[in-house]
């Protein structure tokens, strides 16, 4: 019975489209550059210590909303660590902000959200105070875009209601989008019913279109441990010992490349190109954003 209900739940997720009107698109305000690399097994610690240089645009008065990656309930790196989180809810806490909020929605497969947050125990973190939001449900925002792909990308509500927005990604292989980094996981601000759409053709391409609906403030990357093949909720794991924070999604992406580049190549897989322009995400990306490396 559970899983019948499981099922409505998930036609009802996909299909409601009653809830929508239109906006704008959500760009930082301020882009002062922040670009910061930290290895080694104290990688993690070390981002802690840097908080003050990564967060140096947040104060007290901030309010924040992290972006997690809830694809599948599957350990890390198919998932945010809690490790991971637990560290940037630190930062933030340390700096006095006290409106946090945490979310996204799942893959289409594993929708319902809510089930994946209980499998992962994520629940836990509303004893620090702050807010757990899976953005199936309320309404969603039609924002116009000027593309090739998209016409318009319709998204959260959510993006508009906090000062800041925190991108947690994971470095993976990728068996349909060659790979996921910051700017693939905005795809859990999309309404699932536009997904389909996203999966239909030209993957690579209409990701790189999501920049122009959405940048977020700061994009950390967590590859610490990756997929080197496979993905993105299944997948050979790999130690990388890296974490990536820039306030560019571009510049994320281009380093978390070359990470994935270089683990794929010491496991013998040579499925990328060494030059990343010659992939289409990263060529259509500087062509619609007109940002250039």
């Amino acid at each position: 019975m559970r899983n019948v209900f499981e099922r409505l739940e998930k036609h009802i997720i996909v299909k409601n489209t009653l809830f929508i009107k239109k906006g704008v698109p959500r760009l930082p305000k301020n882009r002062n550059n922040i670009k910061l690399s930290f290895e080694g097994d104290d990688a993690l610690a070390d981002m802690v210590r840097s908080s003050r240089t990564i967060f140096r645009n947040f104060d007290s008065t901030t309010s924040a909303l992290i972006k997690i990656n809830l694809n599948s309930s599957n350990p890390y790196p198919a998932s945010t660590s809690g490790g991971m989180i637990d560290a940037v809810l630190h930062c933030l806490l340390d700096l006095g902000i006290k409106k946090i909020c945490i979310g996204d929605s799942s893959g289409l497969i594993h929708l319902p959200t809510r089930k994946v947050i209980n499998r992962k125990n994520f629940y836990r973190f509303k004893k620090y105070g702050v807010k757990i939001k899976v953005f199936d449900y309320g309404r969603w925002i039609n924002i116009p875009v000027d593309s090739v792909y998209f016409r318009n990308i319709v998204l959260s509500q959510y993006i508009y209601e906090y000062d800041k927005i925190i991108n947690l990604a994971n470095l993976k292989s990728h068996s349909l989008a060659r790979f996921s980094f910051s700017t693939k996981s905005l795809v859990g601000f999309m309404h699932p019913n536009q997904r389909h759409d996203l999966h239909k053709d030209h993957l690579e391409e209409r990701i790189a279109e999501l920049p122009l609906a959405i940048v977020p403030d700061i994009n950390i990357i967590d590859a610490r441990s990756a997929f080197v093949d496979g993905g993105p909720d299944i997948g050979t794991t790999a130690e990388a010992k890296t974490i990536i924070v820039s306030n560019s999604l571009l510049e994320a992406d281009l380093i978390a490349y070359d990470v994935l580049f270089s683990l794929k190549r010491k496991f013998g897989i040579h499925d990328l190109d060494e030059n990343p322009y010659s992939t289409k995400f990263f060529n259509h990306f500087m062509k619609v954003t007109g940002e250039n490396h």
